[in-house]
């Protein structure tokens, strides 16, 4: 059985007072991302471990987070949205007060996987729960805002973690989710809790698990292979075995039973799939970047953290505040304009850092990254709005799952291969002079410096080529087509339709017009797209 988006849609007050609870969830799990990475050295000081124990700090969250992100939508036909939400955030709270406590190493990575888990729900879950409880031609407006609220974690995740280390310690930074888990919480009585797409979902115990293992390995591997050469060590190279076998068997299960865990129709609308590869592609070039701009900054060209964070900060700004006004253009220019700007805009910010001078650089940097953040703007809400468009209510949440896991494995696997490409330019350009002399000390320490340095610049300029290539697949999306003068956005054109008969319900009734060659069945309504 499917349901109406509309039929879920809240009066404004109630709307106004479910989105400030989806938001502040949102923010809550998207800050914790990035907020524990600058706590790293007093977290390792504190329980000792090394740079290991840093590492499974960030990949153990991020694993759970992609692994459940694809059971979202199992959990929304199981429990119902506003159950699935309510358990997502106490589940994160508690989890973050027992990483807060840890006693030890091991402690802090169980809680952490934990935590993970329970946020790679919160975020696609709120995205399609947004989706219902607002009209179509508001969706748009309203992903803007969600995507900004995602932006904010990244950017100032790490700054919020700053501070609180320094004013107190690394165990207040897990501390902060309670009173946001709290507020998120009071205002979860307006998420509608009937109402559902289907209140049936068996559990697929061999489903889960091949899931867990396909989806965990994968991220792992993408994960621990950032820094490392080639060949790859013997540890990814059987994760990404298992991964591959993992993920072989639900493929096989899917055609020869009902795997259940989400549904593979979405794969059959063609705008979601072009979205999910523009969402992993820029997901792999943007988190690249993030990662990129703090390593160079501190390295060859010599700031301290927070020159770096000036200089990269006007990034940042630019995203936010591109995204917010596309929110309010997105309903009036053809969305693939927009993808298509913000593309040409994103390639030429990486042509612009691959040409930085090393000296004075730090207007040009800064200068680039507001570029780079205008056009990150540009992409988000329009790649998320054309995703959504045209699938129906039903299969939203396993989308927005789906959508989310491709985002995380997009930014692992750009970080993974960008690094792979970094080391094996330095090396290059290291071996370029071998004659001047041992490296570590005197002018020779200059010229690894500047060989660092065209690494990077080398790194951008090969950002930018795939940028500029993979920009013609926008013309593969199809848009629908909009009706200005219809209270909803998209609306198909042909004669009005007459007054339902007395047996017509008020469904029926509000159904826009469907040309007789299409109609099949009372109230369905076909979209109408062009190309």
């Amino acid at each position: 059985m499917t349901v109406e988006v509309e039929a879920t849609i809240l009066p404004s007050s109630g709307r106004r007072q479910a989105t400030v609870a989806l938001m502040i969830a949102t923010a809550m799990q998207a800050f914790d991302s990035t907020i524990a990475n600058v706590a790293l050295p007093q977290l390792v000081q504190s329980l000792g471990g090394g740079i290991d124990l840093g590492s499974w700090v960030m990949t153990s969250y991020l694993c759970a987070s992609a692994v459940m992100a694809t059971l979202t939508g199992w959990f929304r036909r199981r429990f119902g949205a506003r159950q699935a939400f309510a358990g997502a955030i106490v589940l994160f709270v508690v989890a973050s007060l027992l990483c807060s406590i840890a006693p030890s190493q091991a402690a802090l990575i169980q809680f952490r996987l934990v935590q993970g888990g329970a946020a790679g729900i919160i975020a696609p879950l709120a995205q399609a729960i947004l989706l219902d409880i607002y009209p179509k031609r508001q969706h748009g407006r309203m992903l803007a805002i969600w995507g900004a609220t995602i932006m904010a974690g990244p950017i100032l995740g790490p700054v919020l973690g700053g501070v609180i280390t320094d004013l107190a310690s690394w165990r207040w930074i897990f501390g902060l989710n309670l009173p946001l888990g709290l507020i998120a919480m009071a205002g979860l009585g307006q998420v509608p809790a009937t109402g559902e797409p289907s209140r049936e979902a068996r559990i697929d115990g061999v489903g889960i698990l091949l899931l867990v293992v396909g989806v965990g390995s994968l991220q792992l591997s993408l994960e621990r292979s950032i820094g490392q050469t080639w060949p790859p060590s013997a540890e990814i190279i059987v994760e990404v075995t298992i991964a591959v076998i993992a993920l072989s068997a639900i493929g096989i299960r899917s055609i020869r039973t009902q795997f259940s865990l989400f549904r593979f129709e979405v794969f059959r609308n063609i705008n979601f799939v072009t979205s999910v590869f523009y969402n992993f592609m820029v997901g792999a070039l943007i988190f690249t970047t993030i990662v990129f701009l703090p390593s160079l900054s501190e390295g060859p060209l010599g700031y301290d953290a927070t020159g770096a964070g000036l200089v990269i900060s006007p990034r940042g700004i630019g995203t936010m505040a591109t995204m917010l006004a596309v929110g309010y253009l997105i309903d009036k220019i053809d969305h693939r304009a927009l993808l298509v700007t913000g593309m040409v805009i994103t390639a030429g910010a990486f042509e612009l850092m691959s040409q930085m001078p090393r000296d004075g650089s730090a207007i040009w940097l800064a200068g680039a990254s507001a570029v780079q953040g205008v056009g990150v703007g540009l992409l988000f809400t329009p790649l998320s709005t054309l995703a959504f468009s045209t699938l129906s209510a039903d299969l939203r949440t396993d989308a927005a799952g789906i959508y989310s896991l491709l985002r995380q494995l997009g930014c692992a696997t750009g970080v993974a291969a960008m690094t792979a490409l970094l080391h094996a330019r330095i090396q290059h350009n290291l071996a370029a002079i071998p004659d001047q002399g041992p490296i570590g000390g005197g002018p020779s320490s200059r010229l690894q410096e500047i060989a660092i340095f065209g690494a990077y610049t080398g790194c951008f300029r090969t950002m930018a080529v795939v940028t500029a290539v993979i920009i013609p697949g926008i013309f593969l999306f199809r848009v629908l087509r909009r009706n200005p003068a219809s209270p909803t956005p998209y609306e198909f054109p042909g004669p009005p339709r007459e007054p339902a008969g007395a047996g017509a319900g008020p469904k029926e009734m509000l159904m826009p017009a469907v040309p007789a060659p299409l109609a099949k069945q009372p109230g369905q309504s076909f979209p109408r797209l062009h190309g």
